[in-house]
Order: C-alpha cells, then sequence, then structure tokens
C-alpha cells in the first residue's frame, strides 16, 4: 500500500483547469485585441475558439503545472489573436478616441493589476488603466499581458515572445514605465506598476 504522505494528488481535470484560468484567459484576450470597438464580441469568439482547441487535445493532455498550462493558453490565444489580425476582421481606429470596455460580465485587465488592498479602486481607476493598457503600442500590451494578466516568469514569457528573458525584462519595464507615467497623469499611483 502507496505512504499516503508521498503520494501525489491526481492532476486536475482539463476542463476544470480551463475553468479556473477563464477569467485570465478572458482578460488576456480582450488586452491583447486592444480598443476595438467590438472587443467584446472578437474576444468571446477568440475564447470560445481557444477553449474548443485546448478540449479537443484532451486525450493527449499531459499537465506540466499551473504555470505551463497559463502559458500554453496565452500562447494558444496570442495565435488566435494573430489569425483575427490577419483575417481582416478587426479594424483600427484612433485609440484614444474608443472608450473603454465597460462592465459586461468579464474580468478586465484592470482587475489583474491591483493588490488586495487596492481591490476597491473604483470604476475611474479601472478606466484609467484600461486606457492606458489601450495606449500601448502592441508589443507593450502583450509584455504587459503576460506578466501582469498571465502572471508568467520572465523565462515563460521569454519563450512566448520569441525573445531573451533579458529582453522581455526591459521591454516590461518600459511598457510599465509607459503604464506609470499616463496613470499618473491622471492622477491614479498603484504600487504594482513599481514592480516590473
Amino acid at each position: 500500500m502507496p505512504d499516503p504522505m508521498t503520494t501525489c494528488p491526481p492532476p486536475p481535470s482539463l476542463p476544470a483547469l480551463l475553468e479556473r484560468h477563464l477569467p485570465m484567459l478572458q482578460a488576456y484576450v480582450r488586452n491583447r485585441l486592444g480598443p476595438d470597438p467590438n472587443v467584446r464580441d472578437a474576444a468571446g469568439d477568440v475564447v470560445q475558439s481557444v477553449c474548443r482547441q485546448v478540449l479537443a487535445t484532451r486525450s493527449a493532455f499531459e499537465f506540466r503545472g499551473e504555470e505551463r498550462f497559463r502559458a500554453w493558453l496565452c500562447t494558444a490565444a496570442r495565435n488566435k489573436v494573430r489569425e483575427k489580425h490577419r483575417a481582416g476582421t478587426r479594424q483600427r481606429r484612433d485609440r484614444a478616441r474608443e472608450r473603454p470596455l465597460s462592465d459586461d460580465g468579464h474580468p478586465s485587465a484592470a482587475a489583474f493589476f491591483v493588490t488586495p488592498s487596492e481591490e476597491a479602486i473604483g470604476r475611474e481607476t479601472a478606466v484609467a488603466i484600461e486606457t492606458a493598457l489601450a495606449l500601448l503600442s502592441e508589443e507593450h500590451r502583450e509584455v504587459v499581458a503576460l506578466a501582469r494578466i498571465a502572471r508568467l516568469p520572465h523565462r515563460a514569457i521569454a519563450e512566448i515572445m520569441g525573445r531573451s528573458a533579458a529582453a522581455t525584462r526591459k521591454l516590461l519595464g518600459r511598457a510599465i514605465l509607459a503604464l506609470a507615467e499616463h496613470l499618473e497623469r491622471h492622477g491614479v499611483d498603484l504600487e504594482c506598476w513599481q514592480r516590473p
């Protein structure tokens, strides 16, 4: 009989993992799509497509840890967003005129940036965060989403973005600085911007 102290719990099922990481996936996709006025519909399509793709691999799925699973989801989502861009379904608009995402039941990127003490930041701060994210370059939005929304370490971010860990660390630092400057101009000062 195996010793209960040395027996590892069974890995979580793929549907359970997907359900647990769905809010992160939704926020990541919304951030990656940027300030598109139809982002909610487009994000829903991308998330649904990623979930179908992930569940289709159920028979070959091997759990390698939470971090690897989040990286896998982000990579799949990143590829789906690229497909959507290539298909020409996303029209570019002046980012400054776009309204930030409204409460539609899905988590916004702002929810992944605050500490527990900042949780009650209010709608105005959430709007400022969404606006600041929308004003970033695509590359900066990508590194911020991987680091702050998916909460991946630099080595995983580097692998996904095809860069070195040092390069992604510098890129994240520049992106966080740009966000912090924009938020400062709007009277928002969150601790999390200081932690690249």
